[in-house]
């Protein structure tokens, strides 16, 4: 329960709630409150239920809390529904609060399943309203249409989920469209091109091996890299094998099956005091916390005068504890004499006590490093991990180390030389842009003069038309060059292309021959690396089987301790029972025995026997009370006889008396009595 209302009060004091509730605060709430708390979830979640509750009926309220309920598909802990809708009209917090941390734990979810259920939550239709064939197409439709919904929702999670959106696939296929009509225009361009060229087929195939085999250059280019980039894997390997192996052999050195034994058995005597001792009494100390936070948990929450009586409380009974240890030392320190061997057995109990605290401190201390050494391993194992994924090398050590930092030297001696030159270039530009400027300034001063000279001469333009006689000439001189060099260049390239198959084939055939060797290396490896792998498979095979051996062993210890203390406990109660009892029967005949008669007084038997005593004067008492009742009994009974014969007599009487009023006569009243007198 501690846990469910810790947990509900970190999420409403989040946004969007922020409730600003604690512990307290929150396990204060009244129903009322907790089932506000609960439809304003109920409204974050679907905003049709955002409403005061006081402005409800209950009716209403809980038909459509259950309802809810039902459309989020909440499971009831136990299956007494009329026990369940009481809690939830009445706002019992052992029925909200589950329900709470239900629907806090998958808000997200459930605001698309509320949010499907406007829509997918069919319409009850009666039968016979359904029988009209006007209503039974509009409900078939219906249905079509909510089959609709579900295929649409379904596409539409499946594009959210696949990682594509919209604008990036509109990109991508304008940037192909665009590619495409480049190409296209590029393939016409080069038609045109080559439509007047003799042997256009031939040189098309010879272009066409030619990317062929560029492709095939490229591929084993790409192998050779990877298989260079295995090699070097492999070696590293190889080399952190033979490191771990020298490095495991160098820990073996001087070891003696002796030294081993003796390791293992300090090994076992530290894990046996831990299992045996320590971990026990850790578990005591966390029952009996356990036990302590229960009953507190079951108590109801107290005001601040109560917590101030109770610290008072806890203050008192503290220093009364600390007044009877002090009182305590000090008459262990009067009896601490050399003849006393409660002095004698008080520096060893100290002794004892510093060693068992000092035991207690290592074990604690050997957990803490345990800990930290499996955190430390467990960290290292991550960041291989997320070096492998990222690099997928393996960290450089010792000499590999060394030979990457001197290739890192002169990779960075040939940067500083590359931007020299770089400087240098610059600074050329610089000038060549400078002298550009100059010049093109000295050009458009002569072009004035130029002019201004045909002007004066009446040939205004003649230059331009000179200068585009010269590149049209220059032009078709090179158009002509062009298309002689053409053939040439066609088969220069050919030659050239099998000059270099050739020579790639053979630079190609030492890379073959020495990769054979290595490939078979690299079988070798494969067939030492799976015997290593089965090796330890079975050693780790082994560990675990004793791991769970011990394990199950702990676990009986643990179980047997448990059996023993409560054993314990039952005898120790006994124990104190019987003592008492031992206790009062010596009390009771030394009292017997005495011969003071106060202190016969006081015995059990005398105590006894005068309680008997009084008891029996009381019951003569009651007796003799008993019978005077009963007499009294028998006289009163015929003095309520009497006296009913009497009320008896006096209603006939009355009678007579209201008949003679109510007829036609007079009644005389004389010393003897009554007469009636008929007129």
């Amino acid at each position: 329960m501690s846990e469910e209302i810790k947990f509900i009060v970190g999420e409403l004091n989040k946004e969007p709630y922020n409730r600003n509730y604690n512990l307290i605060s929150f396990d204060a709430l009244n129903g009322e409150s907790l089932l506000q708390v609960l439809n304003d979830v109920f409204a974050e979640i679907d905003p049709k239920n955002h409403l005061d509750i006081r402005e409800e009926e209950p009716e209403q309220m809980a038909v459509r809390m259950l309802g809810m309920l039902r459309i989020l598909k909440y499971k009831p802990p136990n299956d007494n529904m009329s026990n369940f809708r009481q809690g939830l009209v009445s706002g019992d917090k052992y029925v909200i609060y589950p329900i709470l941390v239900w629907l806090l734990q998958r808000v997200d979810e459930l605001k698309k399943r509320a949010y499907l259920a406007k829509y997918l939550v069919k319409i009850d239709i009666p039968a016979e309203i359904l029988g009209d064939a006007d209503v039974a197409d509009i409900h078939m439709k219906y249905e079509e249409l909510l089959e609709r919904f579900k295929d649409i929702h379904r596409e539409c999670e499946a594009l959210r989920t696949s990682g594509f959106s919209t604008s990036e696939l509109r990109r991508d296929i304008t940037a192909m469209e665009e590619e495409r009509d480049l190409v296209l225009r590029r393939i016409e361009r080069t038609k045109q091109k080559i439509e007047g060229t003799p042997n256009s087929e031939m040189m098309l195939a010879a272009a066409r091996n030619l990317r062929q085999e560029r492709e095939k250059k490229k591929e084993l280019a790409t192998q050779g890299g990877d298989l260079k980039s295995a090699i070097q894997l492999a070696e590293q390997r190889i080399s952190r094998l033979q490191t771990q192996l020298k490095d495991i052999r160098k820990a073996g050195i001087g070891t003696t099956p002796e030294g081993l034994l003796q390791r293992l058995e300090e090994d076992v005597n530290v894990n046996s005091y831990i299992a045996k001792e320590k971990l026990p009494k850790e578990l005591a100390a966390k029952q009996r916390r356990v036990s302590t936070l229960q009953r507190v948990a079951a108590q109801p929450a107290m005001g601040q005068q109560e917590i101030d009586s109770v610290n008072k409380q806890i203050r008192a009974l503290t220093a009364e504890i600390n007044n009877l240890n002090e009182a305590r030392m000090k008459e262990v320190e009067e009896d601490e004499s050399p003849e006393s061997k409660v002095g004698k057995l008080s520096f060893f109990r100290q002794n004892a006590a510093i060693i068992s605290r000092k035991k207690e401190q290592t074990a604690e201390r050997l957990n803490d490093l345990r800990g930290e050494l499996n955190s430390l391993q467990d960290d290292m194992r991550e960041k291989q991990e997320q070096l492998n994924q990222f690099s997928g090398e393996q960290v450089l050590r010792g000499e590999e180390f060394k030979r990457y930092v001197n290739k890192l030297r002169g990779k960075s001696s040939v940067y500083k030389m590359k931007r020299a030159e770089i400087s240098e270039l610059r600074a050329e530009y610089g000038i060549l842009s400078r002298t550009q400027e100059i010049l093109q300034a000295k050009d458009a001063q002569i072009l004035e003069q130029l002019n201004a000279m045909e002007a004066q001469m009446g040939v205004t333009g003649f230059r331009e038309a000179q200068e585009t006689m010269e590149k049209v000439s220059s032009m078709k001189a090179v158009i002509d060059e062009r298309k002689g060099q053409t053939l040439d260049d066609m088969s220069g390239m050919v030659m050239e292309l099998n000059h270099k198959i050739a020579e790639r084939k053979a630079r190609l055939a030492p890379i073959i021959k020495e990769l054979r060797p290595l490939r078979q290396k690299m079988q070798d490896m494969t067939v030492d690396h799976n015997e290593k792998k089965h090796s330890y498979d079975s050693v780790a095979a082994g560990l675990d089987s004793n791991m769970a051996k011990l394990e199950q062993e702990v676990k009986n210890l643990r179980e047997e301790i448990v059996k023993s203390e409560t054993n314990h406990h039952l005898l120790e109660a006994e124990k104190e029972i019987q003592a008492y009892k031992l206790q009062q029967a010596s009390n009771e005949i030394k009292l017997y025995l005495s011969n003071d008669p106060q202190d016969k007084k006081k015995s059990m038997r005398e105590q006894l026997m005068s309680h008997i005593s009084d008891q029996e004067k009381l019951g003569r008492v009651l007796r003799e009370e008993q019978k005077s009742a009963k007499d009294l009994l028998q006289s009163s009974t015929k003095q309520l006889t009497m006296w009913q014969d009497v009320l008896k007599i006096m209603e006939v009487k009355k009678k007579c008396l209201d008949a003679a009023r109510s007829s036609a006569g007079n009644v005389t009243r004389n010393s003897g009595g009554e007469a009636l007198v008929l007129t």
